[in-house]
């Protein structure tokens, strides 16, 4: 009986062997180009689509939700069509963007003859597919020296906004209770000055955000604006072709975007939150926002833990649980935390702050934040 039942191991292991060395044979055989089918081989697909998700926790208990409110498709002078922009946007990890195709300025109209609203109507279909936020908006477009760009979002119509006098084209689109943006205010410009078309716009109160980055520029004095006239502040791509995500990528960098501080995730919530000026510039891996709000995002993205303590030094990190990268300076040394990063540093025993530069958080024409940390 022994016998019998080693003899049936046996040949069970001999199968066994048997049958891996054939499997193995076989993989070897499907994936040499020697033994490939010559009529037609069929390799995995590639053209899946993930999203990059971007890691932005709750700031005093306000959702940051990740905007674009400046890109175009070709029902303007973009190069590309409504639903490619939104997949774009949702892969590169936003949670919203507005369509702000031009009310003047169409290129492609002879070929594509629909009114000023399709682009929005195309892309809403599938941003309601994706779960993603979608504005409705247009780019009041006239000579930047003269009059300026307007971006005009939350509206209902863009057709009534299409009038020849640009001051009538902004009230136009105030009557739709626009939230009205000023696009690149030193673009085309030899100075980045307020014109006095732009001033009456001021003084009449019609003017509600600024883009402080636009692109790939950043206007260090729009920042002095946005703070001294109490305006959201804005960063956007104005993208026309494609955002080259692979040359951000290699540079470590995320594309240009508003971080906006929202009481609930929605259109009206970001509405609210851009009246109430809760918005964070977010670009090339620098931030600018207004004082209280920047040392908000400091406070909340950054966390100091003891770990360590002798007679003469206490030991600790400080980790960064954001995508939103910093570069501080404090206790002479400069320290970088790149997204979801941690340091380690030491103190003389019994300090209780750490006086901190963050050398790419902007607050103001060039200048940066200074805040203190409380150790504990």
């Amino acid at each position: 009986m022994n016998r019998s039942y080693k003899k049936v191991t046996k040949l069970l292991l001999v199968s066994l062997l048997i049958s891996g060395s054939m499997n193995a044979q076989e993989v070897i055989n499907r994936t040499s180009a020697e033994y490939w089918n010559p009529n037609k081989v069929h390799f995995p697909a590639y053209m899946t689509s993930f999203r990059e998700n971007i890691t932005l926790p709750k700031i005093k208990g306000y959702e940051v939700i990740s905007c674009d409110f400046h890109v175009h498709t070709v029902f303007s002078d973009g190069l590309v069509w409504p639903t490619f922009r939104v997949l774009e946007a949702w892969k590169q990890g936003l949670d919203c963007f507005a369509l702000t195709d031009h009310v003047e300025y169409r290129p492609h109209k002879e070929n594509l003859k629909s009114d000023l609203n399709t682009s929005y109507n195309i892309a809403k279909e599938e941003a309601e597919k994706l779960g993603f936020m979608l504005i409705k908006g247009t780019e009041i477009t006239r000579k930047p020296k003269t009059w300026g760009h307007f971006n005009a979002l939350f509206i209902n119509d863009a057709n009534p906004i299409e009038v020849d006098d640009p001051k009538e084209s902004v009230l136009a689109a105030k009557k739709q209770n626009a939230f009205i943006i000023w696009n690149h205010p030193g673009w085309a410009v030899d100075s980045t000055l307020i014109n006095p078309f732009v001033e009456d716009l001021f003084k009449e109160g019609l003017i509600k955000g600024i883009e402080v980055y636009n692109s790939s520029e950043f206007y260090p004095r729009a920042m002095a604006w946005a703070v001294d006239k109490k305006l959201a502040i804005i960063a956007a791509t104005d993208v026309h072709g494609v955002v080259e995500q692979g040359t951000l990528e290699k540079e470590g960098k995320m594309r240009p975007m508003t971080l906006v501080l929202t009481k609930e995730r929605s259109v009206e919530g970001i509405r609210e939150a851009l009246e109430a000026g809760r918005t964070v510039a977010f670009f090339q891996g620098y931030i600018a926002a207004k004082e209280e709000i920047a040392a908000w995002l400091t406070e909340e993205y950054l966390s100091i833990k003891k770990v360590f303590g002798n007679e003469k030094t206490d030991y600790y990190t400080m980790t960064n649980s954001s995508s939103v990268p910093f570069k501080i300076v404090f206790n002479n040394k400069r320290f970088e935390l790149p997204a979801l990063s941690t340091i380690s540093f030491n103190v003389p025993k019994g300090t209780s702050k750490l006086t901190v530069k963050f050398e790419n958080v902007i607050i103001y024409e060039n200048k940066v934040l200074a805040h203190d940390l409380q150790l504990f």
